[in-house]
């Protein structure tokens, strides 16, 4: 763990580096850079880049327009550094929150300023997109592409139109410190386990969960996931319920579900409605609470703000069942895609090739941006990329992952769904109600 904390400190201080002065960017591989790790050495890089063009002639511009906005800051200095291997192309990055994303992308699309790269979340976004994006199938990373990463961004000739940037799991966290201080020695993985171990930390002084409903999101996209992704024929339940066969309300995993929900507010830390998302993050990281629900990027952010935190991870339990529970919920959270009326593709696929074969491509985005690749060829140690991103990669190769089903929703369903569970929250429905209209919200966005 003092190795982790280390390296974190040190990726804080190398970020500080790249704000300040990108264009002397220097890093050096470390002496106990694992020697599976992407390399850092700009020199080798460039060095064995048999494609690195001359600095002359007019340049080419390749816009990427993109919503993880927790590595803004890398990947501008990523693109300052492609730019001098690369003099010949100006790489202009604009990073958008994920609420506004799909509004400016539509926006830009409208208005004349198409990106040249951008993000597509697959399934249903993919079919909404197709007619925009350019076929990558004859690009050299693809052979490398995890088999269930595929199905989310290709077509029915199995053609391939997106990179699979970033493999992202979540599930509950706990502080160590904290289960310590209570006694607790064995984690839970049922839900009657997890209700037990909620009391043990309350009874001990400490705050059991901290949850964040003053948004949809959440809860809408992540906590609605855990019983779509249970259903024993994903794609078969959203088939029925989109004709009429199937809904929410009689469905067993979904009223399983809400018995998780119900214990998640009966021992939450302050009022969920009143907790905003960042304020979810900070009161865990400094351990205010004991249990949150989170992504690979919270371990970052736990760190950034209390580096001496040691946080675990647990199954999120629906039910009794252990073996039932024993999974990860892990998905492609986002694609890179190439628009096909651009000006610079040939230059936006350059790039992409060059990300993922390349020692600095490599290195920027498992040691700069913390990211489990969607291609098998790209490792991932814990020390860049923390706990829970080297679990979702052991869960993947495990077998032991259920998906991230939200993109297949009608478009606006995940908001349904993290509306729905702020008035049940707030009491303004009941549970049967609160599943009712999730029914009748899919049907009326289904059309």
């Amino acid at each position: 763990m003092k190795k982790i904390l280390a390296l974190a400190l040190a990726m804080l201080l190398v970020l500080a580096v790249f704000a300040g002065c990108a264009a002397k960017q220097t890093t050096q591989q470390t002496a106990d850079t694992p020697a599976d790790a992407p390399k850092s050495d700009p020199a080798a890089d460039a060095a064995s880049d048999p494609e690195q063009p001359a600095a002359s002639g007019e340049k080419k511009t390749v816009k990427i327009f993109q919503y993880k906005v927790e590595i803004a800051d890398q990947l501008l200095a990523l693109a300052d550094e492609y730019m001098q291997l690369h003099p010949e192309i100006n790489l202009v990055v604009e990073s958008v929150d994920s609420t506004d994303y799909n509004t400016l992308l539509k926006t830009k699309f409208a208005s004349g300023e198409a990106p040249d790269i951008f993000n597509n979340q697959g399934y249903t976004e993919f079919e909404l997109w197709q007619s925009k994006l350019e076929d990558l199938s004859d690009q050299p990373w693809v052979s490398n592409m995890a088999e269930f990463t595929k199905e989310g961004i290709s077509d029915a000739d199995g053609k391939i139109y997106g990179l699979p940037l970033y493999l992202e799991g979540y599930q509950f966290c706990y502080n160590v410190k904290l289960f310590e201080k209570a006694g607790i020695t064995e984690l839970p993985r049922t839900l009657d386990e997890l209700e037990a171990v909620c009391t043990q930390l309350e009874d001990a002084g400490i705050p059991a969960i901290i949850t964040s409903l003053v948004s949809w999101y959440n809860m809408g996209v992540f906590g609605a996931n855990v019983a779509v992704a249970h259903q024993p024929d994903v794609k078969a339940f959203i088939e029925n319920v989109t004709n009429g066969t199937e809904n929410f309300e009689t469905n067993e995993v979904f009223n399983e579900w809400v018995d998780l929900v119900d214990l998640m507010l009966r021992h939450t830390y302050k009022d969920p409605l009143t907790t905003s998302f960042s304020d979810q993050i900070s009161r865990m990281a400094n351990e205010e609470a004991a249990i949150t629900l989170c992504n690979n990027g919270a371990w970052l952010s736990f760190m950034q703000i209390n580096p001496d935190i040691e946080v675990g991870y647990f199954s999120i339990p629906i039910n009794n069942d252990a073996d039932y529970n024993d999974v990860l919920f892990a998905g492609v959270s986002t694609y890179w895609v190439v628009n096909n009326e651009s000006e610079s593709k040939q230059e936006a696929k350059e790039f992409l090739d060059w990300l993922t074969s390349s020692e600095r491509g490599q290195y920027y985005l498992v040691q700069e941006f913390g990211f489990v690749s969607g291609l098998t060829s790209i490792p991932a140690p814990e020390e860049y990329v923390g706990p829970l991103s080297a679990a979702v990669a052991e869960a993947v190769a495990a077998g032991k992952t259920l998906g991230w089903e939200w993109p297949r929703y009608p478009a606006g369903m995940t908001e349904e769904f993290g509306v729905g569970i702020q008035k049940y929250a707030s009491g303004a429905c009941t549970k049967e109600q609160m599943l009712e209209g999730f029914t009748q919200s899919w049907h009326n966005l289904a059309g």
